[in-house]
């Protein structure tokens, strides 16, 4: 995972009350709770209408949530992080985020 994230990877900010650390890894759009339905074609911005955008960095970034992601001229907030581990050995942390700022529609109905 490491040399996937060095070579196809986007360096990204995480800011935690503690320091701000520059990770590679992977950022993108989801469309459903479930990761068996993953967007198959995104728009050119990456967002969908939920809001919500998975996280998948180094197992050493030590990312916690309520942390930020900074990616171009936005932010992100997590709002889950977990390792995922082969063995005994972590081998990457993967995360779900909401644009900060932005209302978080995830599980909710609509009133009309």
């Amino acid at each position: 995972m490491e040399t996937l994230m060095a070579r196809w990877g986007t360096d990204m900010t995480i800011v935690s009350a503690e320091e701000h650390k520059t990770v590679r890894g992977f950022f993108r759009a989801v469309n459903s709770k479930s990761w068996q339905n993953m967007e198959s074609v995104v728009s050119l911005l990456g967002e969908i209408s939920r809001g919500q955008y998975v996280y998948i960095g180094p197992a050493d970034a030590a990312v916690k949530e309520g942390d930020t992601l900074l990616l171009g001229e936005k932010s992100y907030l997590f709002r889950r992080v977990e390792p995922y581990y082969f063995g005994n050995q972590p081998i990457y942390q993967w995360g779900l985020c909401v644009e900060k700022g932005v209302n978080d529609t995830w599980g909710t109905q609509s009133l009309s």
